[in-house]
């Protein structure tokens, strides 16, 4: 009798069980290249975007290929595109910011505004002044939201027996299009 018992409950939670996961609609998951992970419904792969519609709305949207780490599809198949940017560093941190001079490094990313930065003037030498400004224009980066820096300008100040200055100058550039503050 306590085995009849047992096998009904088992047979009433398995029946429960499939009919409520029947109920959740599988998608697709974009991992991006900064490690973040994204639930979609993949529409299409080109040879430069991914275009999908996102949960919350049947907007179809397309991302640059670039900027994909793998696609892993409801069905268990896995698309790998690029490699990670980073592993094992906390989001947010100013020793990720990337500084260039060189435009095809930020094809494809969103300009979220300039930020400028000077040395320390406790900087005993121009290296460790240009060191001094480019760390802090990080942080500043990185409080807007930025991984990359184009720089527009670079000017060092001060000659011998004088403190030496680095002023540094450049566009912030992130994954994410600047929030709007249209509230």
């Amino acid at each position: 009798m306590k085995r009849i018992i047992l096998l009904l409950t088992l047979i009433t939670l398995a029946t429960t069980f499939a009919a409520h996961s029947a109920d959740v609609v599988p998608n697709d998951t974009i991992m991006l290249i900064s490690g973040r992970k994204v639930a979609v419904n993949v529409q299409g792969v080109s040879a430069s975007n991914i275009a999908y519609m996102t949960l919350e709305s049947n907007e179809v949207k397309e991302i640059d290929r670039k900027q994909v780490h793998k696609i892993i599809y409801r069905n268990g198949r896995v698309e790998n595109f690029s490699s990670l940017a980073m592993m094992m560093v906390d989001e947010g941190d100013w020793k990720t910011v990337i500084l260039t001079d060189n435009k095809e490094d930020i094809e494809g990313l969103f300009a979220l505004g300039e930020v400028d930065a000077k040395s320390s003037p406790r900087s005993r030498n121009a290296k460790a002044a240009q060191r001094s400004a480019d760390i802090r224009l990080k942080k500043r980066a990185v409080n807007m939201g930025g991984i990359v820096v184009f720089i527009t300008n670079r000017e060092t100040k001060g000659g011998y027996g004088e403190i030496p200055t680095h002023l540094v100058t450049g566009i912030v550039y992130g994954f994410d299009p600047p929030e709007s503050n249209d509230q």
